[in-house]
Parts: C-alpha cells; sequence; structure tokens
C-alpha cells in the first residue's frame, strides 16, 4: 500500500469514527418529545407564586398544545436568569405527577420571553424551547389571568 492511500485510509477513519461517535450521543437528543395527557393541574404565577387550579377547558388547551408542539425540544443548554415567571404542575388521570412546565412571560426575564421548560416530575428530564408569540399565546392565556407588569429587553 501506497504511503498516500495508508494516510487517506487513516484519514477517512479518523473522521468517519469521530463523526459516528459524536452522533451516537448526539442523536438521542433530536426525537420528538412524548408528552403525557394530563387531567388536571395547577398554576403558579409572578413574583408571588399566586395559585389556582387549571379549568377543564384550560387542560384541554394544553393537551391541544402539546399535541402541535412534540418537534424543537432541546435539552438544557443554558442557566436560566430566573425560576421563571409560571410554573405549570399537572397530573394524569390517576393523579400522579405527570409533567411540570415552566413558563418565561416577560414578568421577570424579557429576553426569555415566550420560553418553556418541560420537566419530568422527578427533574430527571427536561427539555427547552423558545417559541414565537403566536405558538406560544394558548400558553400565555392561561398566565394572563393574573396582572403583573412585563419588564422591558435590557
Amino acid at each position: 500500500m501506497r504511503k498516500e492511500t495508508a494516510f487517506l485510509v487513516g484519514f477517512l477513519v479518523l473522521t468517519i469514527g469521530t463523526a459516528s461517535l459524536i452522533w451516537m450521543f448526539a442523536l438521542p437528543n433530536f426525537k420528538p418529545v412524548s408528552f403525557p395527557h394530563v387531567a388536571s393541574g395547577q398554576i403558579e404565577v409572578g413574583p408571588m407564586r399566586h395559585k389556582r387550579a387549571l379549568t377543564a377547558d384550560e387542560v384541554q388547551t394544553v393537551n391541544t398544545w402539546f399535541d402541535n408542539h412534540k418537534a424543537g425540544w432541546g435539552p438544557l443548554s443554558r442557566t436560566p436568569p430566573s425560576s421563571g415567571d409560571s410554573r405549570v404542575m399537572l397530573k394524569d388521570a390517576n393523579g400522579k405527577d405527570a409533567l411540570a412546565l415552566t413558563l418565561w412571560t416577560g414578568i421577570s426575564a424579557a429576553d426569555w420571553n415566550d420560553t418553556v421548560f418541560a420537566e419530568a416530575p422527578d427533574g430527571s428530564e427536561v427539555h427547552m424551547e423558545t417559541f414565537s408569540e403566536k405558538e406560544f399565546a394558548p400558553l400565555r392565556g392561561l398566565v394572563d389571568r393574573f396582572k403583573f407588569k412585563r419588564s422591558a429587553f435590557p
């Protein structure tokens, strides 16, 4: 085998092997997120964390929103500036904690507007995504029943 051929084969093995190794770890993060069907929930809003139960219509809105937003979620890649403007604790039909959503709506951190964290109840999986205003509107409607001053962009 000539020296050039050996170099080319070695280079291809190194680059393909490295790319395969990277994709082996990255690929699980690119699958659609499956959200459980929720039956009830509670929302905490604002700096004082005012609480209330979600109505049946709001629970249906959340389920519909989940059905339409399964792709694009990524792992938590940066540290959030606060604990969020609202936290939605969702339960399944058996009354077990199914999912926790943390929403940023502009009350505390304007540059995180329309961002959602979806967490497993035990915190083992955290997915985040930032949405357009139109896509985030149904979730903002849950929060906007409470009126708070929103911060401006820095």
